[in-house]
């Protein structure tokens, strides 16, 4: 069963650019990871500022392991710092 994980975020001012960076290094750090069947960034039609990524993978276990990678982990931490708070990270089976 497909296992979902989505990332919203809007970049505090002035790091627009460097948090689009950051999403496309994950969206590819994701597709290397095994069980990955596909990882894209995404930009709404508004003007809000958000940026959205979004990764299918196998299963469940497979986006854990993803998820918990070195690299993904470390990448997201450096998101973490130019995001404002509240951004949405959340988990989905398909049904």
């Amino acid at each position: 069963m497909p296992y979902i994980r989505l990332s919203i975020a809007r970049a505090r001012r002035g790091e627009e650019a460097r948090l689009e960076e950051i999403m496309r290094k994950l969206a590819d750090a994701s597709k290397s990871e095994d069980g990955c069947l596909e990882s894209y960034v995404l930009k709404p039609h508004d003007d809000s500022g958000d940026i959205a990524r979004i990764s299918i993978y196998r299963d469940q276990a497979a986006g854990t392991a993803a998820a918990n990678s070195d690299r993904i982990l470390a990448l997201r931490s450096e998101m973490h710092l130019i995001v404002e708070p509240g951004h949405t990270e959340r988990a989905f089976f398909t049904v």
